[in-house]
């Protein structure tokens, strides 16, 4: 009862006046909430993933306003990207803006990459920091793991079989985390980079999973008849030794064929085939 009096004035005391605007420009709010992200975490590099998801939400709020009209999907971005790196401190802080490397990525995984391949990078970002992952933006930036992607300088027949679809982009994923997974148990996270393929050597894993992947699906579809594939991929290995596009693909030709007879050999075990 002593302190009734005092009420209204400790209650007026801790009143302070506070201004709540609320913004629909729901594309600013993502680009503060990227650079907030940013500044809160300058000692671990931005994971690009997370990042490109963030910009295709940017993407589709954007999608009408008149300054974005009749521009191409890349274009776009581009011009998403400009904008963010113009935004605010990021003008005058360079680590804080995406370098050329980080958006060419971002536009691959946005335009080039399935769902599922999204999910599968993801997964595994989910259990490793970027720095320390399988990933970076020099792998990411290549356009070959991109779908509907072909080499040059190569006939029809060849051209299709190494044309990046959204099942062989996948299947490409899950066997480069599998194999990362295996060969990074025993370095620390530290030195877990070294582990990560170079671009060259990522595109050619990239060609080497599209014949691996053409072989499995005709063992599938010719299951009684393993010559056929074996005649696919010594055609393929043929054209390659021709081109000298690949100089090490004779590995993975016995590979191919090793995969594609423990396959058939599983299959005939269900009892399936008489």
């Amino acid at each position: 009862e002593l302190l009734l009096p005092l009420r209204s004035i400790l209650l007026g005391s801790w009143v302070v006046p506070v201004t709540v605007t609320q913004t629909t420009d729901l594309v600013a709010v993502s680009r503060e909430s990227i650079q907030l992200s940013t500044q809160g975490s300058e000692r671990q590099r931005k994971d690009l993933i997370r990042t490109a998801l963030r910009f295709e939400k940017m993407l589709m709020h954007s999608a009408g306003d008149p300054s974005y009209q009749n521009l191409s999907q890349e274009a776009h971005l581009k011009k998403l990207f400009e904008a963010y790196n113009g935004f605010k401190a990021n003008v005058a802080i360079s680590k804080w803006q995406l370098s050329e490397d980080f958006m060419a990525g971002i536009i691959n995984v946005i335009i080039g990459m399935s769902d599922e391949s999204r999910q599968i990078v993801r997964g595994h970002l989910d259990f490793n920091k970027w720095e320390h992952s399988a990933y970076n933006e020099s792998l990411l930036k290549s356009k070959r793991h991109t779908i509907g992607n072909t080499p040059r300088g190569l006939d029809q027949h060849f051209a299709l079989l190494l044309t990046v679809t959204s099942e062989s982009q996948a299947w490409f994923f899950k066997r480069y985390n599998s194999y990362f997974a295996t060969s990074a148990k025993k370095p620390k996270p530290s030195l877990r980079s070294r582990i990560r393929w170079n671009q060259s050597d990522w595109d050619k894993h990239v060609d080497h999973t599209q014949l691996a992947y053409a072989a499995m699906q005709k063992a599938k579809a010719d299951t009684r008849d393993i010559s056929s594939v074996v005649h696919l991929t010594w055609r393929c290995y043929d054209q390659y030794m021709r081109t000298a596009l690949l100089v090490s693909f004779v590995c993975h030709v016995c590979f191919i064929i090793y995969e594609c007879c423990t396959f058939i050999m599983r299959f005939n075990q269900t009892g399936l085939l008489t």
